[in-house]
């Protein structure tokens, strides 16, 4: 008796899963999803992160080395745990014998044409359970020599596609990542004829072209550091603030004193230009280039007549004429 009610059992399990096997997508022709046609479903729950400190505190410097970030993998599936740990219950409600790991697929979904973007391994795999079950990858973004040093938002999409027969569907889950490249501060200053030659008190104006050569909108500031003593100087702008690879001018004035030039006198002027990252951000070194040093020259014409310089010449002026008048004095006796 006992026997007899083995063999129905058992013949009995057999014919529930040949039917669910079989016979379960014929019920709902017009579904074309597996999973909508199974008559036990179940959601599942898929979550991405990242390790914020990491993306805080790397440095995208432009060509430099590429920056790693792990990326954190969370799934689970809303099932009870019977029906994944019981081979019997399995086969007669899910239709599986042998459960495998669920594939993770990875994709960057807006990759910017300045950064080469990586994900190792782009399909990871993670158990399944009916309790979260980890995986991690790792995001690596290298910038290149023209990323723009803005903030730019990487969007990360993962998606498990159905499984367990179709009795759980397609999940999906999305991440958005916020970096910024490194700033370059980078300028090129180009003073237009800045070896010239003037007259004293004669005001001299030069033309400075300041080129943004960095990968961010520059502010420039410019200062004096050497001028010759007595000389009137004027800096039109102590700060400008230029786009990338645009340029930007102002001028620079200089006026000699009355003495200047009697010996073929020469004058040097020495200027510095500084760029930082715009709008400032405080003392901070990173935001703050190396100073870029201009130098200006001025040559006197050679001789001048200034003050004492004046005095003796009409001095000499004076007993030139006198002895004119004597010497024609003496003539005339």
């Amino acid at each position: 008796m006992t026997l007899r009610l083995r063999a129905v059992k058992a013949a009995l399990i057999i014919g529930i899963v040949v039917v669910g096997t079989f016979f379960s997508p014929a019920l709902f022709p017009e579904k074309k999803n597996v999973a909508t046609a199974k008559f036990l479903t179940f959601d599942s729950e898929l979550e991405l992160s990242y390790n914020t400190s990491a993306v805080n505190q790397a440095k995208f410097s432009p060509d430099g080395p590429a920056v790693s970030i792990p990326i954190y993998i969370k799934y689970r599936v809303d099932i009870p745990p019977a029906l994944l740990e019981k081979t019997i219950l399995r086969l007669i409600f899910l239709q599986v014998t042998i459960i495998i790991s669920a594939q993770v697929s990875l994709t960057v979904t807006n990759p910017p044409s300045w950064a080469a973007i990586s994900i190792t391994p782009s399909n990871p795999y993670v158990n399944i359970s009916s309790t979260f079950v980890s995986a991690t990858a790792i995001l690596q973004i290298a910038a290149h020599a023209d990323a723009p040093a803005e903030g730019f938002s990487l969007k990360i999409h993962a998606s498990i596609s159905p499984i367990l027969n179709g009795h759980v569907g397609e999940k999906g889950a999305d991440l958005d990542i916020i970096f910024q490249p490194g700033y370059v501060p980078l300028i090129n200053v180009d003073i237009e004829n800045p070896n010239r030659i003037v007259n004293p008190q004669e005001t001299t104006t030069f033309r400075i072209t300041i080129t943004n050569l960095g990968n961010k909108q520059t502010l420039v500031t410019g200062k004096i550091v050497q001028a010759p003593e007595g000389w009137a100087s004027l800096l039109s702008q102590a700060q400008i603030t230029i786009l990338p690879a645009e340029s930007a001018s102002l001028t620079f004035s200089i006026t000699p004193p009355y003495g200047f030039g009697y010996h073929n006198d020469l004058g040097s002027i020495f200027l510095e230009f500084t760029p930082q990252f715009s709008p400032p951000q405080g003392n901070n070194s990173g935001f703050i280039g190396t100073p870029v040093p201009a130098q200006i020259i001025v040559r006197s014409r050679g001789f001048s007549t200034p003050g004492f310089e004046a005095i003796g010449v009409l001095i000499a002026l004076a007993i030139m004429i006198a002895l004119f008048a004597k010497k024609q004095q003496i003539k005339r006796q």
